[in-house]
């Protein structure tokens, strides 16, 4: 059997240790602060918070280079080598369609459209590394992903509009009457496009602990959830916040709760104080 490689775009947010684990090669994205243009992985959320909060620069993202990827797959696929590449979402960002040009130079590189971001893109790439290690083929591996992509579900609680409003991705009005009315806002990936979900009202760690209790009861219970594990992402926030947002997934029946810190990519977009989760529905 080739040698196989998984890629992965950096906004996976797997952290360096899980990729390390599973041998992930990364793509990284650009984030623009100011004149200056830098890799996402050169880059801290402090950076971003620092970028907005004392010189008021309002960081932006860019799409990885098509050159990128195009190095990435020639060096996985000499001598015989194969690559399966697993993109944020096309609806997105345009990343997937530059590696989709990439790829189409060479025969043994397979791009794969994760119609998710963050930790549900990462989600896919864990359990195409599971099944290449079981010794499924390429193939094998893309017809199961492919479904196992549309049980994702994946979604986000924000603390405030701040971010997404300097972004100019909220108006000044809504930003107003969130904050005048303390409205936690979610966001949730819906056919590859993030849309707005329900919003929360109130102190954020009571919304938070809604939150989790209402993504399990949209998903239709525990009874339709894959209980092996779920994901949690999370930017800059209070330690007993995300403790009690660990343990009510473990409460409500997951066998494992991997904890990450989201990257500078969906810090530039969401900010401080952001809480991710990421399972699979049966």
């Amino acid at each position: 059997m080739s040698k196989i490689t998984i890629g992965l775009d950096n906004t996976a947010d797997l952290g360096d240790e899980l990729n390390k684990k599973h041998g992930f090669k990364m793509v990284n994205m650009g984030v623009v602060i100011g004149d200056k243009i830098y890799k996402d992985c050169d880059l801290t959320p402090q950076d971003i918070y620092d970028a907005v909060e004392k010189q008021n620069i309002v960081p932006k993202t860019n799409a990885a280079l098509e050159t990128d990827y195009q190095e990435l797959f020639e060096n996985a696929t000499k001598n015989g080598g194969e690559i399966i590449h697993f993109s944020i979402g096309d609806k997105l960002s345009a990343s997937h369609g530059n590696a989709k040009r990439a790829a189409m130079r060479l025969e043994r590189a397979t791009v794969i459209d994760s119609k998710h971001l963050s930790v549900a893109t990462g989600m896919l790439a864990m359990k195409a590394k599971e099944m290449f290690d079981e010794g499924k083929s390429v193939t094998e591996v893309v017809e199961k992903v492919n479904i196992m992509r549309d049980k994702i579900e994946m979604g986000f609680i924000i603390n405030d509009l701040k971010y997404l409003y300097k972004g100019g991705r909220v108006t000044g009005l809504k930003l107003l009457g969130a904050n005048l009315l303390k409205i936690r806002p979610s966001l949730e990936m819906n056919d590859g496009k993030l849309v707005p979900g329900k919003k929360f009202k109130g102190d954020f760690a009571k919304a938070v602990k809604e939150y989790s209790k209402f993504r399990i009861d949209q998903a239709g219970g525990m009874n339709a959830i894959d209980d092996a594990y779920c994901i949690i992402g999370h930017s800059d926030i209070d330690e007993a916040i995300i403790q009690g947002f660990e343990k009510d997934m473990q409460d409500a029946g997951f066998k494992k709760v991997i904890r990450l810190m989201v990257g500078t990519t969906i810090t530039t977009h969401c900010g401080r104080n952001t809480v991710g989760l990421a399972f699979v529905r049966k």
